[in-house]
């Protein structure tokens, strides 16, 4: 089986499908990759050891999402978002549908990741199978509950679907809507189902046990589990310094917000020191801001490492609701604080605490001393610790690669 595999985004988006990539290669197949990093990220090392094949489109980003998000002059994340689209993925386009439509000529299957609606037009337009890998299963609608958003009530989900579809048209229906019309493909009622989603198969790399699917979900919708990385690929073991630290006494929280602390890069850092100083525990602050360790007292300030290495030796994470985070938290056991900066986010907080594994609340509204507060519940609550836990047992068992794997396997036959 040849695949084809096109992903636009930060680290979060693309490394989930360098691990399906590295599945598929490993079993046989064989898989090209075609990236759009907004990041600075290059994948180029990790792609030839595994022997995987990549290109890069563009093979240099003219601009860096830390100076964009600098130049958009707002906090505002919907203001700071479309700046992103403006600059690093409206500009590309028709790169992408270019690429797009060599990964078709060349490939049985064809998979996108999210954003990556180009490959989707390709696909139409080439009839070649097409397959979507998404991280957010909480926007596939169902007539048995409303969005996660909102209570879940049952009577509420046909109102609340509508709800949803109107913001996600409004959001990002425009740009896709005018490039199908353009190509003579058929026309983009709405961003769900028409962008986001395949006709034929959609592979949510979430857990089943965190996220299990709604039972009036279609065949083509599979919760299939995590995308996650070869062990080999994250070389990592703590700095003597680190080791020390984390030595000398109790297990630390971790603060990390992901590529989400350039939304605010001068204030992230600050915060997240100042919130483990008042919640008075041990921590590590990790940063993508700064290239060297640092100590603060208590606190250590860590520019980088693989999280699936790292969470486990904490005691609990104060995170930003990305998938990736949230399901590296919960697989090491380890009940989480989550502090979402945009709906999405919120989506993965609200379950979070619905699956009694941590608490939430929104980042444009937490100080340092919610935080502590929220921390002291959370490091202290044994259902926490034990719901955490529970998730952690179930998600041992689970292979979402593999299970990917097969249904891809199936849908080329």
């Amino acid at each position: 089986m040849r695949v084809g595999i096109q992903g636009w985004g930060s680290e979060g988006d693309l490394r989930p499908l360098v691990a399906l990539a590295a599945r598929l290669r490993k079993c046989g197949h064989e898989s090209t990759l075609a990236f759009t990093p907004v990041d600075g990220t290059d994948y180029r090392p990790q792609c030839e050891s595994l022997g995987v094949a990549l290109s890069t489109v563009p093979e240099r980003m003219g601009v860096t999402l830390q100076a964009l998000v600098r130049d958009a002059g707002s906090a505002n994340p919907t203001k700071v978002i479309a700046k992103v689209l403006a600059l690093t993925f409206d500009p590309h386009v028709d790169a992408m549908y270019d690429a797009a439509l060599e990964l078709c000529e060349s490939s049985d299957v064809v998979v996108a990741g999210p954003s990556c609606w180009p490959l989707k037009a390709a696909s139409l337009k080439t009839q070649r199978r097409f397959a979507i890998v998404d991280y957010v299963p909480a926007l596939v609608p169902s007539r048995m509950a409303p969005p996660v958003i909102f209570p879940r009530w049952r009577w509420l989900a046909r109102p609340a679907w509508a709800l949803l579809r109107t913001m996600m048209d409004m959001a990002f229906r425009a740009a896709p809507r005018k490039f199908f019309a353009d190509k003579g493909l058929p026309p983009v009622r709405h961003t769900i189902p028409d962008v986001i989603f395949s006709d034929g198969l959609n592979l949510h790399a979430a857990s089943p046990s965190f996220w299990p699917a709604e039972s009036d979900w279609p065949e083509t919708h599979c919760v299939c589990g995590e995308l996650i990385m070869p062990d080999d690929v994250d070389a990592w073991t703590p700095s003597p310094r680190l080791r020390a630290f984390l030595d000398e006494g109790e297990a630390p929280v971790l603060f990390s917000l992901g590529s989400w602390e350039h939304m605010l890069p001068e204030r992230a850092r600050r915060f997240l020191v100042a919130s483990a100083h008042a919640a008075g525990t041990r921590a590590i602050v990790q940063t993508k801001l700064s290239d060297v360790e640092e100590r603060e007292g208590n606190v250590f300030v860590l520019p980088w490492a693989p999280h699936r290495k790292l969470v486990p030796l904490c005691s609990a994470v104060v995170h930003h609701g990305g998938a990736g985070t949230t399901h590296m938290a919960l697989r090491a056991g380890k009940p989480a604080l989550v502090l979402p900066f945009i709906l999405e986010q919120r989506m993965w907080a609200r379950r979070v605490e619905r699956m009694r594994a941590g608490r939430w609340f929104s980042f444009w509204r937490a100080t340092p001393q919610r935080v502590a507060h929220a921390l002291d519940e959370i490091l202290t609550s044994s259902a926490l610790r034990n719901g955490a836990q529970r998730l952690a047992e179930s998600m041992a068992h689970e292979d979402g690669a593999g299970l990917a794997l097969r249904r891809l396997e199936a849908f080329a036959e």
